[in-house]
């Protein structure tokens, strides 16, 4: 019998290739690795810094958003609300101090406005403050400032306004640090005080927008103090005499010059008030800096008019009635 074959067909299946996945885990795994730098950045600074730091951090972080533009670079403590002291001295210059002077390069080159137009003195009359406006003008038109400054004269002096709006801001949000325009602004503007020898009054002005004062007792009195006198080290930095100013003020927001719009940005600026020689002789009288003058004849006036007592007419009179009884017994 003949040994018979079996064949075998072999069917082979088919694998299914594995399905592809995306690239969603990589978006997953980035997520992961942030949330721990993240976590490890938190961990390190709890470390380096005290309790009174730590609530000073959560209550700049609570006054301002990040979401904002005018917010800043967060990594930069020069002019932070409370810095973490990182090392025993800081190693950027400060732009304030008073042995480091400050140029800005709208200055020297040949093209930028020109201060030596006006002469060194006092403007007292409307036509010489009206003069000094238009030369302040000129100014800030050469330097693409005019949308930022606004100057208009007044019976009591010039009043320069540099207010931010919606392309420039002056300040960092919540805080002192000048942006670098407004700085170039007002080292541009010092030459112009160093020869206008006017008292000058500064005054910092801030919107509605309140600190929470959860975490800190800050208000807007103090930033818009700080701010004015921030703009008087710039000036002074730019080579105004310390001597000129005569006032800075914080006025927080009780003056907003939109009032509809307690927020806006048109609020948010620095007055710089050039006073004539009659007004700054009133503003100090006003606060009891005056010299002589009319309130000390005033004075003697009110005295000579004072009415005479009674009892030291007697006393006057008692000396020539004793000279009259000789003569009665005469």
């Amino acid at each position: 019998m003949q040994k018979q074959e079996h064949v075998v067909f072999k069917r082979s299946t088919r694998s299914h290739d594995e399905p592809h996945h995306g690239g969603a885990w990589k978006v997953a795994m980035a997520d992961f690795m942030i949330a721990l730098m993240a976590l490890f950045l938190v961990l390190w600074v709890m470390q380096v810094v005290n309790k009174e730091e730590r609530k000073a951090i959560v209550a700049h972080l609570h006054s301002a958003s990040v979401f904002d533009r005018s917010y800043g670079n967060p990594f930069d403590t020069s002019q932070s609300i409370s810095p973490i002291d990182l090392a025993s001295e800081s190693s950027v210059p400060s732009k304030h101090d008073s042995n480091h002077t400050v140029t800005s390069f709208y200055n020297g080159n040949g093209n930028g406005p020109e201060s030596d137009a006006i002469i060194p003195g006092n403007f007292d009359t409307q036509e010489q403050l009206t003069i000094l406006a238009k030369v302040i003008e000129e100014m800030m038109r050469q330097i693409s400032a005019q949308g930022n400054v606004h100057v208009s004269v007044t019976p009591q002096g010039l009043r320069i306004v540099l207010q931010d709006d919606y392309k420039q801001h002056m300040f960092s949000r919540g805080g002192t640090e000048l942006t670098p325009f407004f700085e170039d602004l007002l080292l541009a503007l010092a030459p112009v005080f160093q020869r206008v020898e006017n008292p000058l009054i500064i005054s910092g002005h801030t919107d509605s927008t309140a600190f929470k004062q959860r975490f800190s007792n800050r208000t807007n009195w103090e930033l818009s103090a700080n701010r004015a006198n921030i703009a008087r080290q710039t000036l002074v930095a730019g080579g105004m005499p310390e001597q000129r100013v005569l006032q800075v003020t914080g006025m927080s927001d009780r003056a907003l010059l939109n009032p509809e719009e307690p927020d806006g940005s048109e609020n948010r600026r620095i007055e710089l008030f050039v006073l004539t020689t009659p007004a700054a002789q009133v503003l100090e009288t006003f606060f009891g800096n005056q010299q002589d003058g009319e309130l000390d004849k005033a004075r003697d006036k009110a005295q000579f008019n004072q009415p005479v007592l009674r009892q030291e007419t007697i006393q006057y009179s008692t000396p020539v009635e004793t000279k009259k009884q000789p003569d009665q017994q005469l």
